[in-house]
């Protein structure tokens, strides 16, 4: 599973950060390692250096071979909060959406 991390101009990108980003969302995903093969981490800050309530944004996008991406967005005051907000909500994205197939998988080999 590729993880790649971007960020907005307004974001102090550091290796560090990047390689935590990576490691927080591989560890949380990595039991669907087999059926994501690469996940996009979108960092961004509305208004910059100014401090402002939900202004730090964290979208993620999981792609999976021939399936829509998985796309979810979370903001919040700080950028660790955003990335963890998105991170739950994709865990359940991923989840419900392989859920689904499993199930439609499953009825459609019985059927």
């Amino acid at each position: 599973m590729l993880i790649e991390v971007r960020t907005d101009g307004k974001i102090k990108d550091s290796e560090q950060s990047s390689d935590e980003v990576k490691a927080v969302v591989h560890a949380a995903l990595d039991r669907y390692g087999d059926r994501i093969r690469r996940i996009d981490v979108h960092l961004s800050d509305a208004i910059g250096h100014k401090m402002g309530h939900d202004d730090k944004c964290c979208m993620i996008e999981a792609r999976r071979d021939g399936r829509e991406p998985i796309v979810v967005t979370h903001q919040e005051s700080t950028m660790q909060q955003a990335i963890h907000g998105a991170i739950h909500n994709l865990k359940k994205a991923v989840e419900s959406a392989l859920g689904k197939e499993t199930t439609r998988n499953h009825l459609r080999d019985h059927h």
